[in-house]
């Protein structure tokens, strides 16, 4: 790494110009090279490999209402100089309109803005975290202050502190009086660093908080930390690593929130509700364990209930393949992506026998969908059991998900869904003037 010169007015130290040769011709690297391959391109795929199916659009729809939700940050430099500080903001949104106001603007020679505003009734959660060099004023550390920001947020948002019980009742499976879910095992403590930390059910107060079990601990610590960011928090470093793992965790807990509503509400609407997630349905990096109650939630509300719920990717490996594959494709088909095709063409790697693709973070299946608009979706359809080669009707409600889907088209960019262009117009945070005005925000508010 070449040396800089920040402070003074000497020059930067320039890189070599002719230091590449002794990688071109060193012949170790050229061995490994030729160990490598490239996964196969598009013009090679076997085409019997491509299970498709065609989308019967004359099944009724059961979809009344349409839930999506989406968020964004932006990481600013609010002290440049030392010791430098940064801290994000984010926004979430959770929009709601039903079909039937979707489909009457669609046939308008001409929208009124009563009527646009119809697709716009948005709920909106917003969080402030430190993500270097700031710290809580109640707080020992960093680490602390960026514990208790999250935990904040959960047990403020909605008014209720609807995302905290929304957690406990995910972990604990409160949703279901069959269940017998009195415990979670906690990675490790954030203060003592112990492994595995059982917790039980009936220690955890009101707050939303419970002591570590170690003796010589006993730490009081929040529900939030079971999403383990913690574990990727430093106070030197910072918490820039977790903001993708924060914006997934917090998307997904709005829908839980919003599940758990309606159930307390009117079961029978989750039966005419369709969730859209921007993005697929996992949970990544240190929050990937959260797949497995959201399974069982999934699982649960299939069988007692129904889910209407989807994940649609706008980048990535798989919408890069989709892009690519789009001519194979007729109007109307989809097919669902199994190991055997994911780890031949889209992913290198060797398909495992018995382990699905993703199945340590993922509770769906991908999907490639080309709509009647010649439109290409990769979708995550959820499952509470994944499979190694799963079909069309291992995915329930697959085909009515689709088909709206369909129906959520809009022509701004390219293969976009109206409610995910709306809610991140509502939500997103520019780098001109949002930026801006938030760094100035906050040294003017700190000082």
């Amino acid at each position: 790494m070449s040396y800089s010169n920040l402070h003074s007015n000497k020059p930067f130290e320039r890189a070599s110009k002719t230091a590449h040769t002794n990688i071109i011709n060193d012949l170790d690297v050229q061995r490994f090279l030729a160990s490598c391959r490239f996964p196969p391109v598009v013009d090679e795929i076997d085409k019997s490999d491509m299970s498709v199916q065609i989308l019967n659009e004359t099944t009724k729809n059961p979809v009344k209402y349409i839930f999506t939700i989406d968020g964004g940050y932006t990481n600013e430099i609010v002290r440049p100089q030392f010791p430098s500080a940064t801290f994000a903001f984010f926004q979430f949104g959770a929009l709601c309109f039903t079909y039937k106001d979707l489909v009457e603007i669609e046939h308008k020679p001409f929208i009124d803005p009563s009527d646009m505003s119809k697709l716009q009734r948005i709920q909106r959660f917003k969080l402030a975290l430190p993500t270097k060099g700031i710290m809580l004023k109640s707080e020992k550390d960093f680490v602390s202050s960026v514990r208790k920001t999250i935990y904040d947020f959960f047990v403020n948002q909605p008014e209720d502190g609807g995302l905290a019980s929304a957690l406990e009742w995910l972990l604990f499976e409160k949703y279901d009086d069959s269940a017998n879910a009195t415990k979670w095992t906690l990675a490790s403590c954030p203060v003592c660093g112990q492994k595995d930390v059982e917790i039980e059910h009936a220690t955890i107060s009101k707050e939303y908080k419970f002591l570590c079990t170690s003796h010589s601990c006993k730490s009081e610590l929040y529900l939030t930390d079971v999403f383990r960011l913690h574990e990727v928090v430093d106070n030197e470093l910072g918490a820039g690593g977790i903001l993708g793992y924060l914006t997934t965790v917090i998307e997904q807990m709005i829908i839980v929130y919003l599940v758990k509503q309606m159930l307390a509400i009117k079961g029978d609407l989750l039966k005419e509700t369709l969730f859209v997630k921007d993005g697929p349905l996992a949970f990544f990096g240190q929050t990937a364990n959260m797949h497995k109650p959201m399974r069982k939630l999934i699982g649960y509300l299939q069988k007692r209930h129904d889910i209407f719920l989807v994940g649609v990717e706008k980048s990535g490996s798989f919408v890069e393949h989709a892009a690519q594959v789009l001519q194979q494709f007729s109007k109307n088909q989809y097919m669902v992506l199994g190991n055997s095709y994911i780890y031949k063409y889209i992913i290198p790697a060797i398909s495992e026998e018995n382990e699905p693709y993703a199945s340590t973070s993922y509770y769906g299946h991908k999907v490639l969908f080309k709509s009647k608009d010649d439109n290409m979706y990769v979708a995550t359809i959820p499952c509470p059991e994944l499979l190694v080669e799963p079909r069309a009707s291992d995915l329930r409600n697959v085909e009515a998900i689709l088909h709206n889907l369909a129906a959520l088209k809009c022509d701004l960019y390219a293969n976009p869904l109206m409610p995910v262009v709306l809610a991140n117009k509502l939500v997103s945070l520019a780098a001109h003037p949002s930026s801006d005005l938030l760094r100035a925000f906050v040294q003017n508010t700190l000082g």
